[in-house]
C-alpha cells in the first residue's frame, strides 16, 4: 500500500469527512488526494456520498468514532479557530466535526446529525445565517442547539442572530473554556421538577 494511502486511511479513522476537511490535515494537494481515494473506493476500503456539493469520505467498515461522545460541529472558514477549539476540548468527552463553508454545514449536518453545532456568521458559499434559516425548516435538524461564534459584536449583529432561532452567541476573541461551557450548559439535560 502507498504511503499517501495509509496516510489518508489514518485521516479517516476520525470518521466521516469531507474532501476539503481531508486535504487540510494531509500533506497533499486536492488532486492527489482525489486520486488517491478514488484508488481506495476502487480497492473497497473507503466509501463515498456526495451531499449537495460535498463529497464525504469513511471508512468501508464503519464509524470507528468512539461511543457516547459529544459531537460537535464547528464551522468556521478560519482554520485557526477550529484548531483552537479542537484542541482546547477534551477528545474523550468531545469529538470535534469542521466544516469551512456553509454548504458543507449542511452537507455535514444531515450526514453526521452532531450534538451541538458552533456556526461562524461570515462564511463563503452560504453565509450562518442562511444556513440557520434552513436548519430551521427540518424537522431532523430544527432542534440542534446553535452557538454562533462571530467577530461581529454588536447588539443589531446579536439580534439578528437571535431572529434566525440560534441558542447562545459568543464574540470574538473567545476563550475556549467559555465554549466548553456553554456547550455543557445548551446540552444539560432539564431538570425534572417534582
Amino acid at each position: 500500500m502507498h504511503w499517501r494511502e495509509k496516510e489518508l486511511l489514518k485521516v479517516l479513522n476520525d470518521g466521516k469527512l469531507t474532501t476539503t476537511d481531508i486535504v487540510s490535515r494531509v500533506n497533499m494537494s486536492k488532486a492527489t488526494a482525489l486520486k488517491y481515494l478514488d484508488g481506495l473506493e476502487e480497492k473497497d476500503q473507503v466509501e463515498c456520498e456526495e451531499i449537495g456539493t460535498a463529497k464525504l469520505w469513511y471508512l468501508k467498515n464503519g464509524s470507528n468514532k468512539i461511543k457516547g461522545r459529544i459531537k460537535v460541529l464547528v464551522a468556521d472558514d478560519d482554520e485557526n479557530v477550529i484548531k483552537i477549539i479542537r484542541y482546547s476540548l477534551d477528545p474523550e468527552k468531545f469529538e470535534i466535526l469542521e466544516a469551512a463553508n456553509g454548504k458543507e454545514v449542511l452537507g455535514m449536518v444531515f450526514a453526521e446529525s452532531p450534538d451541538i453545532l458552533i456556526l461562524d456568521i461570515m462564511m463563503p458559499e452560504m453565509d450562518g445565517y442562511r444556513v440557520c434559516e434552513e436548519l430551521k425548516k427540518h424537522n431532523s435538524t430544527k432542534d440542534i442547539p446553535i452557538i454562533i461564534l462571530s467577530a461581529k459584536t454588536t447588539v443589531d449583529d446579536k439580534l439578528n442572530a437571535m431572529r434566525f432561532g440560534i441558542d447562545d452567541y459568543i464574540t470574538k476573541p473567545f476563550d475556549p473554556r467559555e465554549v466548553e461551557a456553554r456547550i455543557n450548559m445548551r446540552l444539560k439535560p432539564p431538570e425534572i421538577k417534582d
